[in-house]
């Protein structure tokens, strides 16, 4: 099978879109697959991921993200220049890129299966309410107490009117970039959604059900995996981040950014435990102010950052604007339970009670989410009986699984747009 894989991020980056796209790349050269990918740059520095070209297409950063400037679904065949793909896959389209990558496919008779993987809607209306009131933070949220400077953690006074219009913005910004995914993915010929959570938002946004199909992640349960507490330097980092087994560990992983609210963990201040926040980015220096206790390690990648999940107690994830969670599924893999916000994609990750604790995430003070993690830290039981079940649970969610159910729906896209052809 030919295989054309448009991605609107660019593969050097550190998020979902590009480890999904990696870890299918990985299984198709497993397979025989023939495959290019087309990418906003910084292209990888050897020119190829898993043995196959990428194509670099001029892009320029938003947000922290490089969104790329092609215009022309002719650029999408001039850089195909052979025998026409079999299948178009479109990760996460909302750029100009995703968009000629869908026409392309119609112009040449070729089926394009679109893949939701970026609330992209709801950073808009988050950005754009922050960019009225000057106030960060998840909506509708009161401010610490006593706070009125811009300092992290604080929100400036503002009047009601100016949130006013702040919120109006927000709602405004969010129909503009909604309006643009439902266009986007009715062009497709089938789009994947990862939760039904999902489903249910783009069906809102405007995209025909009909075309609408569900696929989750693969995770990697060899890599994530309780056995490797046994690691060395898992064992250390465990005698250190405990002070030698005397306190339970606490770790989040992911983005130091401002849509993954890691600021909430604040709230867990004062708990008779050790705070581990695993990731970098943008929001590093504000948040090691704000967490001040924390233990802060960078990036973690491959076995350092399994042997990181190995070292914790619980999980906790922070952002409720999640299409997915591909770090749940990876603290379930290692063994660990999650508290989660009730919201997105952990609403399908997370069973309530048995693999993980749901958090209310519209709670102002976070006093649900710091109730949570109290429980468990304070009932070992618990946590090992949740974390059993968590494991089990992803045992038939491994990336050969994923990219298996991936191919199947390549192939009822083929069927569907040679009977839209006649």
């Amino acid at each position: 099978m030919r295989v054309l894989v448009v991605s609107e991020s660019s593969l050097e980056q550190t998020n979902g879109v590009s480890g999904s796209i990696r870890h299918i790349l990985d299984r198709f050269a497993g397979r025989g697959f023939d495959a290019r990918v087309i990418a906003p740059g910084p292209a990888p520095q050897d020119g190829t991921v898993a043995g196959y070209p990428v194509e670099e297409v001029p892009s320029f950063p938003i947000q922290r993200f490089n969104v790329a400037v092609t215009t022309k679904s002719s650029v999408i065949r001039d850089i195909l220049d052979g025998p026409k793909p079999d299948v178009i896959h479109v990760a996460a389209p909302i750029s100009k890129l995703g968009h000629a990558a869908l026409i392309a496919g119609d112009e040449m008779h070729v089926p394009t299966v679109a893949i939701y993987q970026t609330d992209v809607a709801q950073y808009a209306r988050r950005f754009a309410r922050e960019a009225v009131t000057g106030e960060k933070g998840v909506e509708g949220t009161a401010p610490a107490a006593g706070a009125t400077d811009g300092s992290a953690g604080a929100w400036p006074r503002h009047t009601k009117w100016l949130r006013r219009i702040g919120k109006a913005a927000g709602e405004q910004a969010e129909r503009i970039v909604a309006d643009r995914i439902a266009r986007m993915h009715n062009l497709a010929t089938m789009t994947l959604a990862p939760t039904d959570d999902a489903r249910r938002r783009l069906e809102t946004f405007g995209v025909d059900p009909d075309l609408i199909r569900l696929w989750g992640r693969g995770v990697d349960t060899a890599l994530f995996s309780p056995a490797r507490a046994a690691d060395p330097r898992t064992r250390a980092w465990r005698r250190e981040w405990s002070g030698d087994g005397r306190l339970p560990v606490v770790g989040y992983v992911g983005r130091l950014a401002p849509e993954k609210q890691v600021e909430r963990l604040a709230a867990l201040d004062g708990l008779r435990m050790r705070l581990v926040v695993v990731g970098g980015g943008v929001s590093e220096p504000e948040l090691r102010e704000r967490l001040p206790h924390a233990v802060f390690t960078g990036m973690l990648h491959g076995r350092e950052l399994a042997d990181a999940y190995a070292a914790l107690d619980v999980f906790v994830h922070t952002g409720a604007e999640e299409t997915f969670g591909q770090t749940i599924q990876e603290a379930m893999a290692s063994g660990l339970p999650v508290v989660a916000p009730a919201s997105g994609g952990p609403l399908d990750l997370v069973d309530e009670g048995v693999t993980g604790l749901l958090f209310d995430p519209h709670d102002e003070d976070d006093d649900d989410l710091r109730d949570g993690v109290a429980r468990l830290i304070g009932d070992g039981s618990l946590r090992r009986s949740m974390g059993a079940a968590g494991l089990k649970a992803v045992q038939g969610r491994t990336w050969p699984a994923m990219v298996d159910r991936l191919i199947d729906y390549y192939h009822l896209a083929m069927e569907l747009r040679m009977a839209q052809d006649g």
